[in-house]
């Protein structure tokens, strides 16, 4: 299971800066396009306005849900930034401590004279 975890906050990351590099991209060449009647013939990069409109409204889309995917796959650190969650504290196995070879530990508690 922490298997797929891992796979989905790696493909959500992936997914999210592509699509919104292309969100930008898009957004961009569609903000220097013309406007207005007649202008959905206009070309940039080999595409039409229209088809520029489609990525744009599709990254988005893509661009939303990997972000959804990626707040909820990451819902703890998100949690735990706000403040809202106390970190997992780990128990430490006991390590035991033995003392050197002739019963006394260097010395501590021993009378010295």
């Amino acid at each position: 299971m922490a298997n797929v975890i891992v796979t989905a906050r790696r493909i959500s990351v992936i997914l999210l800066a592509s699509m919104g590099l292309l969100t930008l991209v898009s957004g961009m060449l569609l903000e220097t396009m013309p406007r207005g009647p007649g202008s959905g013939y206009a070309t940039a990069l080999g595409l039409h306005k229209n088809t520029w409109t489609g990525i744009h409204v599709y990254a988005g889309f893509a661009a939303a849900g990997a972000a959804i995917v990626h707040v909820y796959t990451n819902y703890r650190g998100l949690l735990f930034h706000l403040g809202l969650i106390k970190p997992r504290r780990r128990t430490a196995k006991p390590v035991p401590q033995a003392g050197p070879a002739g019963g006394t530990r260097g010395g501590v508690g021993e009378a010295r004279g």
